[in-house]
This record gives C-alpha cells, structure tokens and sequence, in this order.
C-alpha cells in the first residue's frame, strides 16, 4: 500500500483538515476500544464499569491528546488511512519508568486494515522514538481481549511488563508492553 506519512510535533500543529479526519477516525472507531474512548477522561481515566459516566462523543479525549505528537498515513488524494497518538518522554508511574514514546492511541480506516499500515506507523513511531532518545523504547499498554492489536505488537517484539487484572471490567485486564530500541 502506497502512503505518505508525516509526523506532528503535536496534533493541536497539524493542518485543519488533518485534524478534522482524524476527530471523524476517533468517533468513527470509539466502540473498537474498551472501554470506549469516550468513556476516558483525565479527571476520571478509564471509566467502565456500573455507573460509568459515557460522553456522547470522545470530546474529553480528543481535547486530553491534543498535546501528543501525531503520525499519520494518507493515501495520495490526503485522506487519513491511519493515525498514532503519541506522548513523548511520558512517565508510566505503573511501570515505574518514562517511556521515550508511548503509544496512546493507534487506528487504521476499515478500508485500508489487514494491508501492513500499522506495522507501517509502528516503523516510523520507533524511528521517531530513536530520534529523541539516548535509551528509546516504545510503551504502550491495552485490554486483554484486543485481538486486532495484541498480534502485532507480539511480532514487533514487544514484552508484556504489567497485567492489571479485571482493570477495565469482570475478565478485561490491563497490559503494557515495552520495546527497548
């Protein structure tokens, strides 16, 4: 598949229409995440759950990445085919340690899945984790039913450094992995 990527130093700089595709991307892929992204706030984090309070948008969300760098793939009339949120030099007070990037959110378009454009995201997030660090790695963490994305990040190489058991709900936990580069 034939793209262009281009990287953000935060998402908040990238060009309107680029941020008008990738808000359309998130609400579009909101349900895909457990819980969904519009049940995350900074005030609350991850909130599932009986009593969980869900937005009708992931507006919350949306404003909590607008600090993060941003890397994203367009086909070649611009539209947005994937995104990565990511924050850099983040402290990961559950592994004890700052992560030169972590990856915070990743989604790819329906239409364009199963063709190699994530593994083509995660190649540039590392060379992006490498340019800004004297010990990169790559963190990130998800749930434990997350077929899509479990797989990948397995192939890539990354560890599994924490399970938070039943985190998200009865039978979800929490996993972060790691990738020293």
């Amino acid at each position: 598949m034939s793209v262009t990527l281009a990287v953000y130093d935060t998402l908040a700089q990238a060009p309107g229409a680029v941020r008008d595709q990738i808000y359309d991307l998130i609400c579009e892929a909101d349900d895909a995440f457990w819980p969904p992204l519009r049940a995350r706030t900074p005030e609350q984090g991850l909130s599932v759950g009986e009593g969980a309070v869900l937005d009708p948008a992931p507006t919350a969300y949306w404003a909590s990445i607008q600090p993060h760098a941003l890397i994203t793939a367009c086909d070649a009339a611009g539209r947005v085919l994937g995104m990565m949120s990511v924050a850099r030099d983040k402290r990961l007070d559950a592994l004890d340690m700052t992560a030169s990037a972590y990856l915070s959110t990743l989604i790819v378009t329906q239409s364009a899945q199963g063709r190699g454009l994530a593994r083509t995201l995660y190649e540039r997030l590392f060379d992006l984790a490498r340019s800004g660090s004297q010990t990169p790695c790559v963190a990130t963490r998800t749930w434990s039913t997350n077929s899509a994305h479990l797989p990948l990040i397995a192939k890539l190489g990354f560890e599994e450094r924490l399970r938070l058991k039943d985190d998200r709900g009865a039978g979800i936990d929490t996993v972060y992995f790691l990738k020293p580069l």
